[in-house]
């Protein structure tokens, strides 16, 4: 039986109806011009798309759960089960868990090493859920400044 080839991310965005052909062309035209990019962050900079309606359709393409991180409670002891740092760099947040699970949200889904080294560190099975890098560090900045804010002390200035 013959895989169905998957459909590119221009073809789901005007099929859904949230972009026109003609916006599709300007960006492709664009990223000929400007030497290569992803498409899909071309949209988004030339204002034909919303981060969220990007990575609501990569997760449709993906098979991938998208999270928008603002209609979900995070679970603040599970996001510092992951050095800060770490979280930055690779634009993810670890959202959730139960007993064999952990509840990412990346922007990244293909980092497979990274998803490993995860596994190893928490002895928790990832769980990957798309998000948007926006609403990724506006949680790891509330969460991890609140850690931060716990001894109620405030820096003399």
């Amino acid at each position: 039986m013959e895989e169905k080839p998957k459909k590119r991310l221009g073809e789901i965005l005007i099929e859904d109806g949230i972009l026109s052909k003609e916006n599709l062309q300007e960006a492709l035209d664009y990223q000929k011009q400007n030497g290569g990019g992803m498409i899909g962050q071309i949209l988004v900079r030339l204002g034909y798309i919303t981060e969220d309606n990007l990575m609501a359709v990569l997760g449709k393409q993906l098979s991938i759960p998208y999270l928008p991180l603002s209609n979900y409670a995070i679970n603040t002891q599970t996001v510092h089960l992951l050095d800060e740092t770490l979280c930055r760099s690779h634009i993810l947040i670890a959202f959730d868990q139960d007993e064999k699970h952990l509840f990412l949200a990346v922007t990244d889904p293909f980092d497979v090493n990274l998803i490993a080294d995860l596994e190893k560190q928490t002895h928790l099975k990832p769980q990957i859920f798309l998000s948007t890098p926006t609403e990724i560090i506006s949680m790891l900045d509330m969460t991890f400044s609140m850690k931060s804010d716990k001894t109620g002390l405030k820096k003399a200035g």
